[in-house]
């Protein structure tokens, strides 16, 4: 099962609204199940660039080229295949 994490917004109607990019990465079309975890935010995330914590993107070193796809092998020291 693949998992995104996102924040979805609730309209007048009720119905919950899944964000398109979400909808696109998932491969969702109408009708299509979904399960669906409920928690009310604590607090309010602060999107795009005039968050601090963007500024320290991309500015340490550099690590393997492939660190995404094999986080876990390297975390656990195992060597990608």
């Amino acid at each position: 099962m693949t998992t995104i994490t996102c924040t979805a917004r609730l309209r007048k109607d009720g119905a919950l609204g899944i964000p398109r990019a979400v909808r696109q990465e998932l491969g969702l079309r109408r009708g299509d199940q979904v399960e669906v975890v409920v928690r009310k935010p604590t607090s309010r995330r602060r999107r795009g660039t005039d968050n601090p914590l963007y500024r320290l993107i991309g500015i340490g070193k550099g690590g393997p080229k492939d660190g995404a796809e094999n986080h876990d092998k390297y975390l656990y020291g195992k060597r990608p295949a």
